[in-house]
């Protein structure tokens, strides 16, 4: 949306905003990002993930998880007694 638009529409951004963050442009630059309260406060204070659950329902595109494998020799255990 143009910086005119934004300026002709504040009510309408405003409810825009609640559904989806609304990309303000100026001369087809993006300028400004208006944002819900309640999006804003999530993306301020995100809730940390505890599980790899959490992590993969958190659809984090910003998640590095270390899937590497250990691959040192073990022991072998002594089988006779």
């Amino acid at each position: 949306m143009s910086s005119t638009e934004f300026n002709q529409r504040p009510s309408e951004i405003k409810s825009m905003s609640e559904r989806e963050p609304v990309f303000v442009t100026e001369r087809g630059r993006t300028t400004t990002v208006v944002l819900s309260a309640a999006e804003y406060e999530r993306l301020r204070h995100p809730v940390p993930a505890t599980t790899l659950y959490d992590l993969l329902a958190a659809e984090a595109d910003d998640v590095e998880l270390d899937v590497s494998r250990d691959r040192s020799p073990g022991s072998v255990p002594d089988l006779e007694d």
